[in-house]
């Protein structure tokens, strides 16, 4: 791939994501599949504590550990996966929401597929300066136990900007989402309102209490927040090997797992360099404050 076309890039600014199809081929899906499922089976729940994943504006979020996941390997599980005495519900291999937030600088096969030649002409295309790479992350949509079990897993995500929780000045991260399994409407695809980045979508942004002792909560930048019903938000249904990309404003989202089938993806952010990244924000390299963050060029 030597960047993207005419007709991509036009309707990336238009619209505000874009899916490539076949960005990787089924050799290099299997090869991130194979370490995404490695990299799963060596949590040891007994040397890590069992941080839920959240997105919700009412949780206040954020620990140390979860602080400290910014440049390592670190495991966050769904807010479905214990019982009301703190037990696992479900095996382990599909009781983790994500892992995160560091693999592109301790794991050498997620480096290799994000630092490389065709994700720079991309950034380059998209007319990044200092183009830096942070929360590089493997996302988990666990399925039902088995097809006649009537629970669903309660993994949807709610609809958000990334700018909300990568704040720049101006805003300028870029997400690169690749699909590493087939996602489909009833394993949790991604869904977006095209053109929604041309609002004023980033009404909040996530941000430290106390630098790191309290935790992160949600200040408001703006008292109106942008209107919008379901019906405008499109389904991204793609095939395992895609790549979608995905504007700092445009609003997205994705609903619970229904089937019994998984739904793994890789996903990382760009960010410019050329902007502010300020202290505020929970993500910081080293983790007690600051942005040594990974230069693409």
């Amino acid at each position: 791939m030597t960047g993207l076309t005419k007709e991509q890039l036009s309707k990336f600014n238009d619209e505000g994501m874009l899916c490539i199809p076949k960005f990787l081929n089924s050799d290099q899906v299997g090869e991130l599949l194979k370490r995404s499922k490695l990299i799963l089976s060596q949590c040891d729940l007994s040397s890590h504590p069992k941080t839920t994943f959240k997105t919700s504006d009412n949780d206040h979020i954020g620990d140390k550990y979860f602080f400290e996941s910014s440049d390592k390997i670190s495991y966050f599980f769904d807010t479905d996966a214990f019982d009301e005495n703190n037990n696992l519900k479900y095996s382990l291999n599909i009781s983790i929401n994500k892992i995160g937030h560091g693999l592109h600088i301790k794991d050498e096969i997620f480096k290799k597929y994000t630092l490389n030649e065709d994700i720079k002409d991309i950034v380059k295309d998209l007319n990044f300066k200092q183009p830096k790479v942070l929360q590089s992350m493997c996302i988990f949509k666990q399925p039902k136990k088995n097809k006649e079990d009537k629970e669903v897993r309660q993994n949807a995500v709610p609809p958000h900007t990334d700018g909300t929780f990568l704040f720049t000045e101006p805003q300028s991260a870029i997400g690169f989402w690749i699909a590493l399994e087939d996602c489909t409407i009833e394993n949790g695809c991604l869904s977006y309102i095209p053109q929604s980045h041309k609002l004023d979508t980033v009404t909040k942004r996530f941000v430290r209490v106390d630098g790191c002792e309290k935790g992160c909560t949600f200040q408001k930048l703006k008292d109106e927040e942008v209107e919008y019903n379901d019906s405008q938000f499109k389904t991204v249904e793609c095939k395992a090997g895609s790549l979608i990309l995905i504007h700092n404003s445009v609003l997205h989202k994705s609903e619970d797992n229904v089937s019994n089938k998984s739904r793994y993806a890789y996903a990382f952010h760009v960010i410019d360099g050329e902007t502010k990244y300020d202290e505020l924000n929970w993500l910081q390299v080293p983790y007690t404050g600051g942005s040594n963050f990974t230069r693409l060029y």
